[in-house]
């Protein structure tokens, strides 16, 4: 792959207009506004853009409309993980038709007492092999129950498509232990923006951080500031958007990062069901900490 893997990258999320329907006008608008920033990419298709709620033709129509509205120096990576071996394949060429730069794969987890680590290594190398574009895996416990350990992740980038590793387990210790049992070319992102800053003091690419997709400045400087040296400022600026990370994920999911992405001008929509969007008191809540965050 001719581009290089850094930086913040946002999961994009999808957003939907009345009765749950693709409302593919306002991803564009939002692509326009996230341009403007130094996110260096997009992932598309990922947890927050509710793939998993999504049809396949609705997959292409999100990944055709992102492809239009990506600048060709930023990356598309999208989100092509399935449950079957074969079925990840066939998604990532066709994302990969679709203009895609490289694929993100989740491991499969619906058989997740049968998700061993050597069952696992046998699904990424097969997904690899089968792929035309660059392969990450996507370790994210916390949705599979499936946790992807150092040793399993070393055994992954010896293959030469498999090129890095999406962790949001936000265990720092064990990213620590991705990174060093790992050659330099492997890119790990850290998906947890709770643990940007200790991520990148450990050697992280980058982030694939929901709340970029909100304070995607914030995020950005996070990344700028560390590489600069400045590491004071940088720890300011973790802390500082801290709060509102963890709002947007763990503490009210999609609906809140959706409900924070109108705070913050864009065009987001609703969830679609059974995912809910929050209500009076969370909302009260996000709105309060954007503030906070946005006051400096």
């Amino acid at each position: 792959m001719e581009k290089k893997l850094f930086g913040v990258m946002p999961p994009i999320i999808t957003p939907f207009k009345n009765n749950e329907e693709l409302d593919l006008p306002a991803l564009k608008a939002n692509f326009a506004r996230w341009n403007q920033t130094g996110l260096s990419g997009y992932l598309v298709l990922g947890s927050n853009g509710e793939a998993v709620y999504l049809s396949e033709k609705e997959k292409d129509a999100v990944l055709a409309a992102s492809r239009e509205a990506i600048p060709a120096d930023k990356i598309l990576m999208a989100g092509t993980g399935q449950e079957s071996t074969r079925a990840t394949i066939e998604a990532t060429r066709r994302a990969a038709q679709l203009g895609a730069d490289c694929a993100l794969a989740v491991t499969p987890c619906y058989f997740k007492a049968q998700m061993t680590p050597p069952r696992l290594a046998a699904h990424f190398k097969r997904v690899a092999d089968g792929s035309p574009i660059p392969i990450l895996a996507y370790n994210f416990p916390q949705a599979t129950g499936v946790n992807m350990g150092p040793e399993l992740v070393a055994e992954l980038a010896e293959h030469p498509n498999l090129i890095g590793i999406k962790d949001s387990s936000g265990i720092v210790n064990q990213f620590s232990s991705i990174l060093q049992s790992t050659a330099d070319g492997f890119k790990a992102f850290v998906g947890n923006a709770e643990v940007f800053y200790p991520a990148l003091c450990l050697g992280a690419a980058g982030g694939i951080l929901a709340v970029a997709n909100v304070v995607p400045e914030i995020c950005v400087e996070i990344y700028e500031t560390h590489r600069a040296g400045n590491h004071e400022k940088a720890r300011r600026l973790q802390w500082k958007m801290a709060r509102l990370a963890a709002l947007v994920t763990r503490i009210h999911g999609v609906g809140g990062l959706k409900a924070a992405m109108r705070m913050a001008g864009y065009q987001s929509g609703g969830v679609r069901s059974p995912l809910a969007m929050p209500g009076a008191e969370a909302t009260k809540e996000l709105e309060a900490e954007y503030r906070k965050v946005k006051a400096g």
